[in-house]
C-alpha cells in the first residue's frame, strides 16, 4: 500500500487533483515499472539495502521520482524478504558490546581493540564463527534483511497497481467518503454492501433514483492518526470500482497542515458481483446455530431491506421458522458505533419490510429497550461472542409477536 508521500497531486481551489493516468502517463509508468522490476531481479538474494539503493539509482525526471518510489514500494511489498536470525540478535549484540567494553578497560593507552578476538569469544558462546557473528550483528534491521524472492509481475500489472494505489493512498486521509453507485443487479449491490461490512467500515446506505448512496466515515473522523481502519477503507476501493458506475467524493485532511480538501473520482467498472468472505463472528454463529436442535433453519441472507427516506439494512443471516415459514433476519453490528445502533432502531420503527434482530456489542453501551415489544424487530446486546441460544430466544420472541399480530410497527 502506498502512502500519500508516494503520490504526486496538485491543488485547484479546495480540490485535490490526481493527474489522469492518460496514455502518456501510463507509458511512462510502464517504462519505469520495467526498470523497477529489473532492479529487483538483479538484487534477488542480496540485502534489502542493496535493492533500495538500486531503486534510488533509477534515472527519471524529477516529476517522476515519486512514481519510481511508489512502484518500488509496491514491488518490495510483494517480495519475499527474510531476516537470517538463527540466534537472538539483540542478545548477541549486547554480548559483543559488553565484551568489547570489558576488553577496552584492560588495554593500555594507545593499544587498539582486537575485534576478531572479541567476535571469536562471543561466537564461541553462541556456537558461531567470528564472521557469522559480524554478519548477524545488525541482521534484525529491516535494511539488512535478505530479498529471498522477487515475484514475476508484468510491468503493465505493476503500473495498474500503482494507479489504483495512488487513489487508495488519498483515501487514507479521508474524514468522509460519499460514493454513488449503480449496479446492474441486486446481487451485485449485496456483494458490494457485504464487502463494506466485511471490512468493518462505519457506513450508511440510502436509496437514490438510480442506485444507492454510501456514506463512509473515514479514519481521520475517528482517530488522530491513520489506523487499520484507514487501511480497510482504502482496501474497499476495488469493490466500489467494480460497480457499473461510481461517483466518489472524499473529504480530506491533507498535508502537514491538515487542510480541508475534496478529492473526486468517477469510473465505470465491470459489474463484478463476487461476494466477500463472511466475517469470522458471523461465520461462527452460522456454524454453531446450524448444530442446534431448533425450530429455525439458518442460511446466509440474500435480501436488501429498504426503508424509503431512512436508509437500508443489509442482513447477514436469515432464519426461517420451519413450521410457520416466517423469516426473521439478523444483522451483526458488532462494535460499529452507537449511532449505527440507533439508526437501525429508526429503520425498525420506520417501516422495515421484514423483522430483523440487530446484534450489538455491549461495548457500545446500548440498551435492548430501545426496541420495545410493539416493534417487530429486536435488539440483541452481547458480551464477547454471540450465543446461538440467546439468538434463538430473540427469534422466538419476535416470531411470537408476529404470530400474535399485535399491531406491530
Amino acid at each position: 500500500m502506498l502512502s500519500s508521500d508516494h503520490v504526486r497531486v496538485r491543488r485547484k481551489g479546495d480540490e485535490l487533483i490526481l493527474p489522469a493516468f492518460d496514455k502518456k502517463r501510463r507509458a511512462a509508468a510502464v517504462a519505469l515499472a520495467t526498470e523497477v522490476i529489473l532492479a529487483g531481479r538483479e538484487c534477488q538474494g542480496a540485502r534489502r539495502r542493496a535493492l533500495e539503493e538500486a531503486l534510488a539509482a533509477i534515472e527519471c525526471r524529477p516529476s517522476e521520482r515519486r512514481m519510481v518510489e511508489g512502484l518500488g514500494k509496491l514491488l518490495l511489498d510483494r517480495c519475499e524478504i527474510e531476516s537470517p536470525q538463527a540466534v537472538d540478535v539483540a542478545a548477541l549484540r549486547r554480548a559483543v558490546f559488553e565484551r568489547a567494553a570489558n576488553e577496552r578497560r584492560t588495554l593500555a593507552d594507545g593499544v587498539p581493540l582486537d575485534k576478531q578476538a572479541v567476535l571469536g569469544a562471543v561466537g564461541a558462546a553462541f556456537g558461531l564463527e567470528p564472521q557469522a557473528v559480524d554478519e548477524a550483528l545488525y541482521s534484525d534491521l529491516p535494511s539488512e534483511a535478505r530479498v529471498v524472492r522477487v515475484p514475476e509481475i508484468p510491468p503493465e500489472a505493476l503500473a495498474d497497481e500503482y494507479e489504483r494505489s495512488a487513489r487508495q493512498a488519498i483515501l487514507l486521509k479521508a474524514t468522509r467518503v460519499t460514493a454513488d453507485v449503480v449496479c446492474r443487479s441486486p446481487g451485485a449491490y449485496r456483494a458490494l454492501f457485504g464487502k463494506l461490512k466485511f471490512r468493518r467500515l462505519l457506513h450508511r446506505i440510502e436509496r437514490t433514483e438510480r442506485g444507492y448512496r454510501i456514506v463512509i466515515d473515514g479514519p481521520h473522523s475517528l482517530f488522530d492518526s491513520v489506523t487499520k481502519y484507514g487501511l480497510s477503507l482504502a482496501l474497499v476501493l476495488p469493490a466500489l470500482e467494480a460497480a457499473d458506475e461510481l461517483r466518489l467524493a472524499a473529504d480530506l485532511r491533507w498535508g502537514r497542515r491538515r487542510e480541508r480538501l475534496t478529492f473526486r473520482y468517477e469510473t465505470r467498472g465491470a459489474g463484478d458481483a463476487a461476494g466477500p468472505a463472511m466475517n469470522d463472528d458471523v461465520s461462527a454463529l452460522l456454524q454453531a446455530f446450524s448444530e442446534l436442535e431448533t425450530s429455525w433453519k439458518v442460511t446466509p441472507a440474500a435480501r436488501i431491506l429498504d426503508v424509503p427516506g431512512l436508509g437500508v439494512c443489509v442482513p447477514d443471516l436469515t432464519f426461517t421458522h420451519q413450521k410457520s415459514g416466517r423469516d426473521v433476519h439478523l444483522e451483526v453490528l458488532g462494535f460499529w458505533s452507537r449511532e449505527a445502533a440507533f439508526r437501525r432502531a429508526e429503520l425498525a420503527t420506520g417501516g422495515l419490510p421484514e423483522p430483523v434482530v440487530f446484534a450489538v456489542s455491549s461495548r457500545l453501551r446500548v440498551s435492548e429497550e430501545i426496541l420495545d415489544e410493539k416493534t417487530a424487530s429486536a435488539l440483541y446486546v452481547y458480551k464477547g461472542v454471540m450465543s446461538p441460544r440467546a439468538v434463538e430466544r430473540r427469534l422466538d420472541a419476535v416470531h411470537a409477536r408476529l404470530c400474535a399480530g399485535q399491531g406491530l410497527v
